[in-house]
């Protein structure tokens, strides 16, 4: 096991340094010129100039690179070019608004796609599997902002349920006041989350149910809810386990559009910001964080899958 973590987080490396050679070089290849963000277009050439040196932009990409690399590597990312306060704070401080909303975004869409999985494959062929793949494409295919527009105009406006703009209250804090204030965005994400779910776990049930052991239990008279949600989806739990991984990685590094529809404070929102604000060291500190959070998060899948998938270990090792 340590052998095959070992392999895979090698394997981590070139992908960080490809990452962070794209991040860096966003900040140069984005149209505008970012001293005006700090300087203002009234700035004279020599204002410019001098902000251009102090940020060290007058150096070869290399250099910027080099030394930009070393502040990330002791933790510095840079201050905003708008608020001038450390990235790294500014990212802090989102954090954890968006691990609520991963949580609760993957809590329903687990909840309600891996049902709709196993009973669209146990029914396979009848009117309940047509609806629920309906659903599923339904899912799927209706944009997230619509979704949330939706949800706002049904409980925040039409019923008056709900906020029209959700907010970041820690769960352990006030658990009640944190569902009504995440639940909007959570069952906008979570709605197309079990939509993809839905589809993983239908496809790996329907493959498992065609095997002969399956057949051979169904034979000598095991209950077919038994068979089908024991047996079967033991089997068929791993290949969902990847998706679910790799949902989880993309939603902890925030959703630009859903954050913006209910005002969530979360990373999404704060990329968004800065990208309005052509706040350039804010989105190059925040999408490294993100890209680096998701391949952690696909690295922690992997060695999941590989603990509970003995093959691929070995696999790997030889």
């Amino acid at each position: 096991m340590l052998r095959y973590l070992g392999f895979r987080m090698l394997q981590i490396i070139p992908i960080v340094v490809l990452a962070s050679i794209g991040v860096f070089l966003m900040i140069h290849l984005v149209p505008g010129d970012p001293v005006l963000t700090v300087t203002g277009l009234e700035a004279s050439a020599d204002q410019m100039e001098r902000v251009r040196q102090e940020m060290g932009f007058d150096q070869p990409l290399v250099v910027q690179y080099v030394d930009w690399v070393q502040r990330v590597v002791s933790g510095d990312l840079g201050n905003s070019l708008v608020s001038q306060k450390p990235v790294a704070e500014l990212i802090a401080d989102r954090m954890p608004a968006t691990i609520q909303l991963t949580i609760a975004t993957m809590a329903i869409g687990l909840a309600l796609g891996i049902p709709f999985g196993l009973i669209s494959a146990s029914r396979k062929g009848s009117w309940i599997d047509k609806a629920l793949a309906g659903y599923s494409s339904l899912s799927l295919a209706v944009p997230t902002f619509v979704v949330g527009i939706v949800f706002i105009l049904v409980f925040g406006v039409t019923l008056e349920w709900l906020p029209t703009a959700s907010s970041y209250i820690p769960f352990w804090d006030d658990p009640g006041g944190a569902v009504k204030a995440t639940i909007g965005p959570a069952f906008t994400l979570g709605f197309f989350v079990s939509g993809v779910i839905a589809r993983f776990v239908r496809a790996s049930m329907v493959e498992v149910l065609d095997l002969d052991y399956i057949r051979t239990a169904r034979a000598k008279g095991v209950g077919e809810a038994k068979l089908v949600y024991k047996h079967a989806f033991r089997a068929a739990s791993l290949p969902t386990l990847t998706v679910v991984g790799i949902q989880f990685g993309t939603f902890l590094g925030g959703s630009l559009v859903t954050e913006s529809v209910f005002n969530y404070p979360g990373i999404g929102r704060l990329i968004l910001s800065a990208i309005l604000n052509r706040d350039f060291v804010v989105v190059q500190g925040a999408v490294l964080v993100v890209v680096i959070i998701f391949t952690l998060v696909n690295l922690a899948t992997d060695v999941l899958y590989s603990f509970l998938n003995p093959r691929i270990r070995a696999g790997s090792s030889g």
